[in-house]
């Protein structure tokens, strides 16, 4: 078989040091806050983007990925993307101040000012915690994302435990839990999508 030259193949770049962000704690940058309404459920919350900091163990994460990207259309990534609810229920409440106390707990001398626009939490540090969610492609197939999960405090984010994955059908399982679970299964291709190579690493093709 001869293969076709593609029009753009000379145009595209490969990165070929591409490294997965560690689940757990991060240093980590507000880059963007703006209120989202959703078109389907009418909700409103604050659409928090971030990035890794600078001094973060893994320094500005999402910004490499997001120059690496030669899509037009590209976006910044949605597994950098928090949606803080501001919904009155108690529930609702509670993420957001967590979210505020984690900032102004992150910046000294930094006190959230409910007289001005949010935009006063850009450039704020933040500590950030990812860890795994499932979810079913267009295709049918079981796939995992890392996605932010929580904000923290700075000085508390090397004592963070990685959370719990969320699973595609709304449960929750611990990560240690999850690990296993896979590792017992990875013979039956029918009951594990995924192909484990160890206790802590997948195959990066089905980890998006």
């Amino acid at each position: 078989m001869k293969l076709n030259k593609p029009e753009k193949y000379e145009e595209i770049q490969v990165n070929e040091d591409f490294e997965r962000l560690e689940l757990g704690g991060h240093k980590g940058i507000i880059k963007k806050v703006e209120e989202y309404t959703s078109q389907v459920s009418g909700n409103t919350s604050l659409k928090v983007e971030v990035d890794t900091a600078k001094d973060d163990k893994q320094p500005e994460y999402f910004t490499k990925q997001y120059n690496s990207n030669n899509d037009m259309n590209k976006k910044w990534s949605t597994g950098a993307t928090k949606y803080v609810s501001l919904k009155q229920e108690e529930n609702c409440i509670k993420m957001l101040k967590g979210f505020i106390t984690a900032v102004e707990n992150s910046n000294p001398n930094f006190k959230y000012d409910w007289n001005k626009d949010v935009d006063q939490l850009v450039g704020k540090k933040v500590g950030l915690v990812f860890g795994w969610e499932e979810y079913e492609n267009q295709e049918g197939e079981v796939k995992l994302a890392t996605k932010l999960n929580q904000f923290r405090s700075i000085d508390k984010i090397d004592n963070v435990l990685i959370p719990n994955v969320k699973t595609y059908d709304g449960s929750f399982v611990s990560y240690d839990d999850y690990v296993e679970m896979l590792n017992n299964s990875k013979n039956s291709a029918k009951n594990n999508p995924f192909e484990i190579e160890n206790a802590v690493e997948i195959d990066p093709n089905f980890l998006d």
